[in-house]
């Protein structure tokens, strides 16, 4: 077994370990929740938990290994957007309006404290997990390789575009029931999370392009960006409550699902639009942008 893996076997662990510990620490205890799904039933909570969070980090170790190889930026700046982008879904996401699965009777500063901690225990170790992982597996490579791709209009198309088709496929889902959520309790607060969500999503997007720049094929590139990096991410974030309560977890995957497919159609129709070799919308990526 090579360093490297060993490497990434150990930061995995030593992330998920992170994670239960800051999540162990948050006064609200799970324990007044009724985790009923047939996994807690058959191994129990602790089990399911470590076993979450070892292959939701997994994930992000294999994605910055697998695709940082061809990044445009430097290795820390790789390792950086890779961790940054993942921190933005799980701090966002952390803030679902789904009070009926949190230790609280209702939403409000206790709930939205409570969460942004939660997202925070997860979000830290998978931003030091990525940089510490790019920085021993992909290699030291100072300077960024010179490549043209999308400039800041481009990138201000793709946040607003995802970030529109996610709040409405979300806002369809809630209203018709086809995607569970407190909109009938909590309409504002629903409406506003699916927003701020859907820029989270083309935040993260524009955070990680770089890596995949060097690719010429759109459909390549987004499935590569969309569906194999945010998009595995996002369910596998999901697919925890599934875990934990018994029947939810076809509708997690469904409405992670949904997200995804959204957003992969969204990410096709933009860069067909922007066009990545026009030169309105290019430029060097040593030109401006995080870490390089």
């Amino acid at each position: 077994m090579s360093k490297v893996v060993v490497f990434n076997v150990i930061a995995v662990v030593l992330a998920a370990a992170f994670a239960i510990v800051v999540h162990a620490a948050l006064p609200a205890p799970v324990d007044d929740l009724a985790f009923d799904s047939a996994v807690v039933q058959l191994v129990g909570f602790p089990v399911v938990a470590v076993s979450y969070f070892v292959a939701l980090f997994t994930h992000c170790a294999v994605v910055v290994h697998a695709f940082g190889r061809r990044s445009t930026v430097s290795t820390l700046a790789t390792g950086a957007r890779f961790g940054l982008a993942f921190a933005l879904l799980y701090l966002v996401g952390m803030q679902e309006v789904v009070v009926d699965a949190s230790p609280f009777a209702a939403w409000g500063l206790d709930f939205v404290a409570y969460q942004f901690f939660m997202g925070l225990g997860d979000a830290l170790p998978v931003f030091l997990l990525c940089t510490s992982v790019a920085y021993v597996a992909l290699g030291a490579r100072e300077r960024p390789i010179p490549t043209r791709t999308l400039g800041a209009r481009a990138h201000a198309v793709i946040v607003a575009a995802i970030t529109l088709t996610f709040f409405v496929q979300r806002t369809i889902g809630h209203t018709t029931g086809i995607v569970h959520s407190n909109i009938g309790s909590y309409p504002l607060q629903t409406l506003i999370w699916t927003a701020l969500f859907g820029a989270a999503l083309g935040c993260a997007y524009v955070l990680v392009y770089p890596v995949f720049a060097r690719e010429r094929r759109i459909l390549t590139l987004s499935i590569r960006l969309v569906v194999l990096t945010i998009g595995v991410n996002w369910m596998l974030f999901n697919a925890f409550i599934g875990l934990l309560f018994s029947g939810t977890m076809p509708q997690m995957l469904l409405r992670s699902g949904l997200d995804i497919a959204v957003m992969l159609l969204t990410s096709l129709v933009v860069l067909g639009y922007v066009g990545r070799n026009d030169g309105d919308d290019i430029e060097r990526d040593g030109d401006a942008g995080f870490g390089d």
